[in-house]
C-alpha cells in the first residue's frame, strides 16, 4: 500500500509538471515565433506526439524490469529537460536566425521540436511506466486510476500557474523550480525505495543543480540573446504574454509574446491612429480609444475640443511599463479603464462621437473578435449620430497580395454589414473609417482649418490626391462575394495564416495535406478500441477550443476565467476515468454507445453555444461552459477507462498504446480545428463533422471483432 501511494505522489507530479512545463514552453516558442494559429497548432500538436511517442517507448523500457531505477532517472530527467529545452530553442533561434528575422515554417518545426522532444518523449515514459508499475502492485489493471491522478495533477498545476505562478515568477523560474520539484521527487522515492546510494547519489546531484537555479536568473541570459545590441529593461511574464522592453539610442521598444507592440517617438503611428478621424468628425466631443494610447497617442485626441476621452486598455503592466520606461504621463480629463474592450462596450451606456481601435490585427482568433460582425454591431450601438469608427490594418505597400486583398475585402464587407458609409486611407497602415454618414472631407485640409498642430497628417507630408488614387485602386481590387468575418467563422483570422504562409512561398495545401497522411497512416494501424480512443481524444481537444472561443465571446478575454475552463476540462478528465466509470458497464457496446453519445453531444454543443453571445450580460454564459467542458471531459476519462479494460495484452502494452492514442487524436484536432475548420466552416459545421466523426468511428468499432 504504501508503494501504491509513492506511485500515485509520481503520477500526480507527473499531471502538475506536464500541464505547467507545456504553458511556460509554449508562451516561451511563441516569444520566438511570433506566432499564429498555425504556429500554437504545431507547437501544441508537436507535444501530443512526442508524448505519445514516448509512451510507446515506455512500453519497451519497462519489460527491461530494472525495479525503481527508470521511475528515479525519468524523474530527474523530467526537471532538468524543460529548463534544458528552453535554452536549446533559443540558442537555436539565435544561430539560425537574425535579429527580428521572422522564422519559416520549417525553423518552427524545427525549434519546436528541438527544444520540446526530450521532455515530451520523457514524460510520455514516464506514465507508461507508472501505469505498469501501479497495475502490478495491485495485480490488476488500473491504468485508469494513473491516468486519472494525472488529470488531478494538472488540474492542481492550472490553479497554481494561474493564480499565483504566473503573477510572482518569469517563465525559466517556474521551469527552475519544476526542476527542484522533480529532484527532490527522486530523491525522495530514492530513499522510499531503500535505494540508500541511489538517493545519495541523488541528492549530490540535486543539491548543487537547486543552489545554481536558484542564485543564477535564467531568464536575463535569454533575453539577452534574444535582443542582441539592446539594453533590456524589463522582461517580465504577464497573463498576456511574456513583456520585455528595450532601449537603443533613446529609443524605446515594448515587446508582447516577441511581437514589437509600441516604439516610442513613432510621429507618424501615432498620429495615423487618431487624426484621420478625429478631423473628420465636425464636433468631436466624446472620443473612445480602444488599445493603443502607449506611444502617447491620447495626447493627440486632446488637441480637439473635447469634453471627455475614455482609454481602455486590458494590459496593466504595459501600462505601468510605459510610464516608468518612457514617461508616459495621462493627461488631466482621461478617464482609464484596465479591462478588455470587448467587455466595456457591452457594458458602457455613453455615446461616442469617434472610437478609436488600436488592437492587434486579427491574426489570431484571439485578436480576430475586434473584427467581426458582432464587434461592429456592437460599435454601432455606442456611436451618437453621425459617429466615426476608426480601425487600421497593417499596410499593403504598392503591391496587394491575394491574401491581403481578401482580408481587405471581408473586413470591409464585414463593416458594410453595419456602417452604410466606409472610407479607406492608406498609409504605414491602412486605415478604414466608417460611419452612418458620408466621409468625402479633405482631412488634410480641415486639420489647417483647425489649426491642429501635426508632424505628419497634414498637408506638407502628405499627398492626399495621390492617397485618394491609392485607395481607389484598393477598393476596386476588394471583391463584394469574399465571406464577412464573424466571432463563430473567423475567416480573417485563417487569411492571416494565408499572408504568414505566403511569405515564405509556402502553398496552404501542403500545410494540410502532410498531417492529412500522417493521421491516416496512424489510423490505418489502430486496433477498433484505440480508433475510438483517438477519435475521443480529436473531439476533446477541438471541443475545448470551441468552449474556449465561446468564452470569449461571452466575456472578452477574462485570463482566470479561460484557465479556469482548462481546470474544469481536467477535473473532468480525473471524474470520468477515475470515479463516474463506477456508474456504467465495462462492454463493448458500453464503449459503442458512448462514442455515438459523444457524437450527438458535439453535434448539437454549437447550437447551445452560438446563442451565449446575447446572454452575455448574466453569468448563465459562464455557467453553462463550463459544464459543458465538464461534461466532454467526463465522457473522454469514461471512454479511455473502457478502453483500458477492453484492450488486449500486458499493462505495459495496454497503457503505451490507450494513452497514444488518445494523445495522438488530441495533437490533429488541435491543429486541425484551429487552423483550418473552425476558420473556414465556421463553429456549426465543425461540430457537425466532429459528430460525423465520431459515429463513423462506432461503426468500425461495431463492425470489426477485435479490440
Amino acid at each position: 500500500m504504501k508503494q501504491d501511494n509513492q506511485l500515485k505522489t509520481l503520477a500526480f507530479l507527473l499531471g502538475f509538471t506536464c500541464f505547467i512545463v507545456q504553458l511556460v514552453l509554449i508562451r516561451e516558442f511563441l516569444n520566438l515565433f511570433m506566432g499564429n494559429e498555425l504556429v500554437i497548432g504545431i507547437i501544441l500538436a508537436l507535444w501530443m506526439l512526442l508524448t505519445a511517442t514516448g509512451a510507446i517507448a515506455g512500453r519497451f523500457l519497462q519489460k527491461r524490469n530494472q525495479g525503481c531505477l527508470p521511475i528515479i532517472t525519468l524523474l530527474i530527467l523530467n526537471g532538468i529537460f524543460p529548463l534544458a529545452g528552453a535554452f536549446l530553442a533559443v540558442g537555436l533561434r539565435s544561430m539560425l536566425y537574425a535579429p527580428g528575422m521572422m522564422i519559416n515554417l520549417q525553423g518552427v518545426f524545427l525549434i519546436s521540436a528541438a527544444g520540446l522532444f526530450a521532455f515530451c518523449f520523457v514524460s510520455g515514459m514516464m506514465f507508461t511506466i507508472l501505469a505498469s508499475a501501479f497495475s502490478g502492485t495491485g495485480q490488476k489493471n488500473s491504468i485508469s486510476r494513473i491516468y486519472a491522478i494525472e488529470a488531478l495533477g494538472s488540474l492542481a498545476g492550472g490553479i497554481i500557474f494561474n493564480f499565483v505562478l504566473i503573477y510572482a515568477f518569469n517563465s525559466l523560474h517556474i521551469l527552475s523550480i519544476i526542476m527542484i520539484l522533480n529532484l527532490v521527487a527522486a530523491t525522495w522515492f530514492a530513499f522510499k525505495q531503500r535505494k540508500t546510494i541511489t538517493g545519495i547519489i541523488c541528492l549530490a546531484l540535486s543539491i548543487p543543480i537547486m543552489t545554481a537555479a536558484i542564485h543564477f536568473d535564467p531568464d536575463v541570459c535569454l533575453t539577452k540573446m534574444l535582443y542582441p545590441k539592446q539594453e533590456v529593461l524589463l522582461y517580465i511574464d504577464t497573463p498576456f504574454g511574456k513583456l520585455v522592453v528595450t532601449e537603443k539610442a533613446g529609443q524605446y521598444n515594448f515587446f508582447s509574446s516577441g511581437k514589437p507592440f509600441v516604439i516610442s517617438d513613432d510621429i507618424a503611428e501615432k498620429e495615423e491612429k487618431v487624426h484621420y478621424a478625429m478631423s473628420l468628425h465636425p464636433s468631436p466631443k466624446h472620443v473612445l480609444m480602444l488599445s493603443g494610447g502607449l506611444d502617447g497617442a491620447t495626447e493627440e485626441v486632446l488637441k480637439y475640443d473635447i469634453e471627455g476621452l475614455d482609454y481602455v486598455d486590458p494590459d496593466p503592466w504595459s501600462m505601468e511599463a510605459a510610464e516608468i520606461y518612457t514617461g508616459l504621463k495621462w493627461p488631466d480629463g482621461i478617464s482609464i479603464y484596465k479591462q478588455d474592450p470587448y467587455s466595456f462596450l457591452k457594458k458602457t451606456v455613453q455615446a461616442y462621437d469617434v472610437i478609436l481601435l488600436n488592437t492587434a490585427p486579427p491574426d489570431n482568433v484571439g485578436n480576430n473578435r475586434f473584427y467581426t460582425d458582432e464587434f461592429f454591431h456592437n460599435i454601432k450601438s455606442r456611436l451618437a449620430e453621425g459617429g466615426i469608427f476608426s480601425i487600421r490594418l497593417p499596410g499593403a505597400g504598392n503591391y496587394l497580395h491575394e491574401e491581403t486583398r481578401l482580408q481587405y475585402s471581408t473586413i470591409y464587407n464585414t463593416l458594410s454589414k453595419n456602417f452604410p458609409h466606409i472610407r479607406l486611407i492608406p498609409g504605414n497602415s491602412t486605415c478604414f473609417l466608417a460611419s452612418d454618414r458620408p466621409l468625402h472631407a479633405s482631412f488634410t485640409e480641415l486639420i489647417r482649418n483647425r489649426a491642429i498642430p501635426t508632424e505628419f497628417v497634414n498637408e506638407w507630408y502628405i499627398d492626399e490626391e495621390q492617397m485618394n488614387e491609392r485607395a481607389a485602386l484598393i477598393m476596386d481590387e476588394l471583391d463584394p462575394d469574399t465571406r464577412t468575418n464573424t466571432v463563430f467563422h473567423p475567416f480573417a483570422s485563417y487569411l492571416s495564416v494565408l499572408q504568414w504562409l505566403g511569405m515564405f512561398n509556402i502553398p496552404v495545401w501542403i500545410i494540410a495535406l502532410i498531417p492529412i497522411l500522417l493521421m491516416t497512416i496512424i489510423i490505418l494501424r489502430l486496433s477498433p478500441v484505440n480508433l475510438g480512443l483517438f477519435t475521443t481524444g480529436f473531439t476533446a481537444s477541438a471541443t475545448e477550443f470551441l468552449l474556449l472561443i465561446a468564452f470569449q465571446a461571452a466575456y472578452g478575454f477574462i485570463y482566470q476565467m479561460a484557465g479556469l475552463i482548462i481546470m474544469v476540462f481536467m477535473a473532468g478528465l480525473a471524474a470520468g476515468s477515475g470515479y463516474l466509470h463506477r456508474h456504467i458497464a465495462e462492454s463493448r457496446k458500453t464503449f459503442i454507445r458512448l462514442q455515438i453519445i459523444i457524437g450527438i453531444f458535439i453535434g448539437i454543443l454549437p447550437i447551445l453555444l452560438i446563442p451565449m453571445y446575447s446572454l452575455s450580460h448574466t453569468w448563465l454564459p459562464g455557467i453553462a461552459i463550463c459544464l459543458f467542458t465538464f461534461i466532454v471531459a467526463a465522457l473522454t476519462g469514461m471512454q479511455y477507462r473502457l478502453a483500458t479494460k477492453l484492450r488486449h495484452g500486458s499493462t505495459a502494452s495496454v497503457a503505451s498504446s490507450t494513452y497514444s492514442a488518445d494523445l495522438a487524436g488530441s495533437a490533429f484536432g488541435i491543429f486541425f480545428i484551429a487552423v483550418f475548420m473552425f476558420p473556414l466552416l465556421g463553429m456549426i459545421y465543425t461540430g457537425l463533422i466532429l459528430a460525423y466523426f465520431n459515429f463513423m468511428a462506432a461503426v468500425v468499432i461495431r463492425l470489426r471483432n477485435r479490440c
